[in-house]
């Protein structure tokens, strides 16, 4: 439930910034451009936090945020291959493919970590938690 939500607000975050991004690299100022991608960062990392610690009460999933990370890849994807067919060329093909790849290394790094995890948890239970 909690993941469905932050799917959306990803969403709409994303789009802004794509919007937004794509403005400040028609004015060709490299601030604003670092600027809005640094908000952008600390918005959906906030934004996950929060979705991600209801996530983890509700629920008991105890899996280190990969779910949310996973989820803004695939939308930050989605809406940036979205926006370059619209015609919001902010940045080639090629660079979106760098994005991708290098996001997709540290998402891969950040599985190997939630299977670390796993390891430590039983049925979704910190150790712990259970054996005090």
């Amino acid at each position: 439930m909690r993941l469905g939500q932050f799917a959306v607000c990803a969403l709409l975050v994303t789009i802004m910034f794509r919007y937004t991004l794509n403005l400040c690299i028609g004015k060709e100022s490299m601030l604003a451009t670092v600027s809005c991608s640094v908000v952008y960062f600390c918005l959906m990392y906030y934004i996950g936090y929060h979705f991600g610690e209801k996530d983890a009460v509700e629920n008991g999933y105890h899996d280190i945020g990969f779910r949310f990370h996973l989820v803004t890849y695939i939308v930050y994807m989605c809406v940036t291959l979205g926006a370059h067919y619209i015609g919001w060329h902010t940045e080639p093909l090629k660079a979106m493919a760098i994005t991708a790849v290098s996001w997709g290394i540290g998402l891969m790094i950040h599985f190997i970590f939630f299977l670390i995890a796993r390891k430590s948890t039983i049925k979704g239970y910190v150790r712990e938690e259970i054996f005090q």
